[in-house]
């Protein structure tokens, strides 16, 4: 199975230091070249530069700001197929990745082979979902499972919301910009599935993330 791939290039889009080091041990001697970019700018560069037949990213923990953006990068280089691996993915994650076309999904905790099968697809052109993401697929009684990728900052965030304060608040008392904010509320959004602050709240409360008292009328 690991013969074919002397002749593809893959790079490597992922945050994660462990997991670029882990996983160039395990790639790099099969395939013809072997990159790792931590930036869309890198990999967009990249993409420009070499012929890349292969992407393999946690677009979450990457800064991809939505689906949407790794679906217009897909778009641009329609050959280059896409494995994401990932620490944790949802039942909505796996739609939107399914709606721009990236049906190879496996988590960094499945079994080397697992990551060997998927590749194997992506790069024939088939579908291969992990046995830990088909799990999830099948758990139809965790509707708010989704809070759980949530990262501490972004869970800081929530909290602030529901106490109240504005954007340009929140930005003021986590010295970060407003633009800043902005995008982690779209990416909140995003990861929960919700379109309105009101419903994000509810969605906090209802998933224990806030109690009611803190909620701000």
């Amino acid at each position: 199975m690991h013969n074919n791939y002397k002749d593809i290039s893959v790079v490597l889009a992922d945050t994660q230091f462990l997991t670029n080091e882990g996983l160039k041990s395990i790639l790099s001697p099969l395939f013809k070249t072997f990159s790792v970019v931590w930036t869309t700018a890198g990999l967009k560069q990249l993409l420009q530069k070499e012929n890349i037949s292969l992407i393999i990213t946690d677009y979450i923990r990457f800064d991809f700001d939505s689906a949407s953006e790794l679906g217009d990068l897909k778009k641009k280089h329609p050959t280059i197929a896409t494995v994401v691996l990932t620490n944790s993915v949802t039942h909505i994650q796996i739609k939107e990745l399914n709606d721009i076309g990236i049906k190879n999904i496996l988590l960094k905790t499945d079994e080397q082979d697992e990551l060997f099968h998927a590749i194997d697809a992506a790069l024939k052109g088939k579908k291969y979902y992990s046995g830990a993401v088909l799990d999830t697929l099948l758990q139809r009684d965790a509707p708010y499972e989704n809070i759980g990728i949530l990262t501490t900052s972004e869970i800081e965030i929530v909290r602030l919301i529901a106490s109240g304060l504005s954007t340009k608040e929140i930005a003021v008392k986590k010295y970060n910009s407003f633009h800043t904010i902005m995008t982690h509320r779209k990416n909140i959004f995003r990861k929960l599935g919700v379109s309105s602050s009101p419903e994000l709240l509810m969605y906090a409360i209802k998933a224990g993330l806030i109690d009611n008292i803190e909620y701000h009328i």
